[in-house]
């Protein structure tokens, strides 16, 4: 490897030994990635106030003698989304894009859509003012991670017979895959969701980023889709996601932020 010049967000970090850091970003050009900060726990001059959760940063990488480790040498402040540091609840709600991108990715594999989606969803959370816009934005990010990474949805045939759904009132959301008619599978194996619903995950499927940023859902439909698509995603990641039913416990209790 060569030293490397790239954007990243900063998804998490731990404490190596006494005044070192090991830091997971996202990135542009090499996917996720782990780099050792050394000094990073006591810097007040390199890194002073950079390494935070969700921010956007510069990184200069350096090659380590571990193929899958880099050494971060420097980091300028790109993009701080301070907003979420305002509220505990726009915190709430990031935290599945920074858990997703984690445990759903896989380590140097380039993803620039999914970086520039995650960007433009903390972006639309640090400025939310009320619980159903950060459940919108949270919701329109889980559906269309899936289409970046290959696991997007049907939702314009049933899966079983293949007929179209359009017309067909309300419809069943499978979690393998995408809609069901009315009949195809034991009301048990899926979920009851309405036209509405299926419109607005169709539309954040389907926009480009520009037109993602002014998507919203129906009147609590964002927050309705929420658990439905949190379980799609525990079954993709193969993982629990703590953090997803932690932002619809919040969501669906919170108030308006003053």
């Amino acid at each position: 490897m060569t030293p490397r010049v790239v954007q990243g967000l900063l998804l998490k970090q731990r404490n190596l030994g006494e005044s070192d850091l090991l830091v997971e970003f996202f990135t542009d050009t090499l996917g996720r990635l782990t780099a050792i900060v050394k000094g990073g726990k006591r810097s007040r001059k390199r890194f002073f106030g950079l390494l935070l959760t969700a921010h956007h940063l510069q990184l200069h990488l350096a090659p380590t003698r571990w193929s899958e480790l880099w050494r971060l040498e420097a980091a300028e402040l790109l993009l701080p989304h301070l907003g979420l540091r305002r509220d505990f609840r726009r915190l709430m709600a990031a935290g599945p894009v920074m858990e997703l991108l984690y445990r759903a990715t896989a380590s140097h594999d380039p993803q620039p859509a999914a970086l520039g989606l995650a960007l433009l969803t903390l972006a639309r959370l640090a400025t939310a003012r009320s619980p159903r816009e950060m459940a919108d934005a949270l919701a329109i990010f889980l559906t269309r991670l899936q289409v970046e990474m290959g696991f997007g949805l049907q939702l314009s045939r049933c899966l079983q017979c293949g007929r179209p759904v359009a017309g067909q009132g309300p419809v069943r959301l499978w979690l393998q895959g995408g809609l069901l008619c009315p009949g195809c599978l034991p009301e048990a194996k899926a979920s009851l969701v309405s036209p509405g619903l299926v419109k607005g995950l169709a539309a954040a499927q389907s926009l480009d980023l520009r037109a993602l940023a002014r998507l919203g859902f129906a009147s609590g439909l964002g927050l309705e889709a929420l658990p439905i698509l949190a379980e799609a995603w525990r079954r993709i990641a193969g993982h629990d996601l703590p953090s997803l039913g932690l932002a619809w416990r919040i969501l669906s209790r919170a108030r308006a932020i003053p």
